[in-house]
């Protein structure tokens, strides 16, 4: 979830756009002059902030950023062109970020934000005009509308890892929100597991669970299903006999475990 998080919340982390005094052509162009000098920036496990630039002519402000590969590549974000303009809008609406959306509405000015990958030309690119981003301003996204983007984001960054081993023997092979949970299926290597013991052992299985939910990003998680309405469950699949153990919480024991710090 963090990973994801990263990404989406990537141009938060430039707190070097802080605002000052006015906010205006002139002090929108030193702002970005300004953020120039400190490229490239780190992004955490997203990437880097390579470039920033901003256009008199054309009135265009314009972020340059190099995707980490490990995390997201520039043709994940093709296949989600909606997810991603959601992403930069969320992103938009915090701190500092805020203050130069500002600057850019008042100075009519629009944003481009260019993805790439290093040592490729492929590239991604996300547009917004003037009113578009005034637009942003003037209707900043709703806790739902946000909860709900940061799970499609985390949806859609762990199936373009699966399958995925989490042990010896287990293998994650699909992860999907059915609207009512959201749902891990895992292969089980019935050489190694014994599907009946599972079975039998499933309140132990919850509870260990449960444990692994004190984790900070894990309970984040939990709150953003929570806020959902929605539950988590797991499903154990055996790869030979297809017999199934579920470990299942519902939204009102995550909103506990959140609670819980």
């Amino acid at each position: 979830m963090k990973k994801s998080i990263n990404l989406l919340l990537m141009l938060v982390m430039m707190v070097v756009m802080a605002g000052c005094g006015g906010r205006n052509d002139r002090v929108l162009k030193a702002q970005i002059e300004s953020g120039q000098k400190h490229c490239p920036m780190s992004l955490g496990m997203a990437g880097k902030l390579t470039k920033m630039s901003y256009d008199e002519e054309t009135g265009e402000v314009c972020f340059t950023v190099q995707l980490n590969k490990q995390v997201q590549k520039v043709k994940d974000l093709e296949g989600a062109p909606e997810a991603t303009r959601q992403g930069v809008k969320l992103a938009m609406q915090k701190g500092s970020m805020k203050q130069l959306l500002e600057m850019m509405v008042d100075a009519d000015a629009s944003l481009k934000v260019v993805y790439k990958n290093k040592g490729s030309e492929d590239e991604f690119v996300v547009a917004f005009t003037n009113a578009e981003l005034k637009d942003m301003l003037d209707h900043p996204m709703t806790e739902e509308e946000t909860n709900r983007l940061m799970l499609d984001n985390q949806i859609r960054m762990e199936k373009s890892k699966i399958p995925y081993r989490i042990d010896k023997g287990l293998n994650v092979t699909n992860i999907e929100d059915n609207g009512t949970s959201l749902v891990y299926t895992c292969e089980v290597d019935e050489n190694l597991y014994e599907l009946d013991d599972m079975g039998n052992a499933k309140d132990k299985l919850k509870n260990d669970m449960k444990k692994m939910m004190k984790d900070k990003a894990m309970r984040q998680q939990a709150e953003i299903l929570a806020s959902l309405n929605k539950g988590f469950e797991y499903h154990y699949v055996g790869k030979t006999s297809g017999k199934k153990v579920i470990v299942a919480f519902s939204g009102a024991e995550l909103a506990e475990i959140a609670k819980k710090k």
